[in-house]
């Protein structure tokens, strides 16, 4: 699978969370383009989809959208994808956000990350799958010491197929979870309800996992900068990961 694949798919980046348990540390932006190593953090998911030839990517913005402005047109002045925005006019989850998007979104497939997290995911595999799964939506999974914050996920026999999403447990322990990287069909996107806020993990993918979730599960480091903890923890990250 070469990156030419992954240029006729759109991607979208939802950054419009409320970054409710981050506004102690990072109180004037959007959570996903806080500083993290003298960078956005949202700048090395950037990098990753330009470095597998993702021509096309719209930020879905919401809360603290104008702090981000800046920083995308930066972007736009590099030779790389096209940069589109698509901005919430009330919160809407990432289900809402995702589905306010699809005017903007052409391709049939759409690549889907999480604005607030990141794993180096090979991302041409990651689709081979979803092709060779003919699946609804395909994710990246990886595996943690501690899913208590997270939730696991639960596969089927063979592996191929998420079975169930577990909710966070206290009890925690090692296990599988979702990186916060989708394929998703735009049929899939153009179900879920207009103008509402919806929740792509509790609402949506529950309803697909009669074997219409496949999995990708990669052995690599992953971050979520949810809390300060991790988000203090971010540039002791990337400088293992560079």
């Amino acid at each position: 699978m070469n990156s030419l694949d992954l240029a006729e798919i759109d991607a979208v980046v939802l950054a419009g969370g409320l970054g409710t348990r981050l506004r102690s540390v990072v109180a004037d932006r959007q959570k996903a383009f806080a500083s993290v190593a003298n960078e956005p953090f949202a700048a090395r998911i950037f990098r990753q989809l330009r470095r597998a030839g993702v021509r096309r990517i719209v930020f879905a913005l919401g809360h603290l959208a104008d702090s981000a402005a800046p920083i995308l047109d930066q972007w736009r002045c590099e030779r790389g994808p096209e940069i589109l925005t698509s901005i919430e006019p009330t919160p809407l989850g990432t289900g809402g956000a995702l589905r306010h998007a699809l005017p903007q979104l052409h391709s049939s497939t759409v690549l889907v990350l999480n604005g607030d997290s990141y794993v180096e995911a090979d991302l041409a595999a990651l689709l081979a799958t979803h092709r060779a799964a003919r699946a609804a939506i395909t994710l990246c999974a990886v595996q943690v010491t501690d899913v208590s914050r997270y939730g696991a996920l639960a596969f089927d026999r063979d592996g191929r197929y998420v079975s169930a999403f577990r909710e966070k447990q206290a009890s925690g322990g090692c296990g599988w979870i979702n990186a916060g990287i989708y394929l998703i069909e735009r049929e899939v996107i153009a179900a879920i309800p207009d103008g509402r806020a919806v929740s792509l993990e509790r609402e949506v993918f529950p309803a697909y996992t009669d074997g219409r979730i496949a999995a990708r599960c990669e052995s690599r480091h992953f971050i979520d900068i949810g809390t300060p903890e991790t988000y203090a923890a971010g540039a002791d990250f990337f400088a293992r990961v560079a």
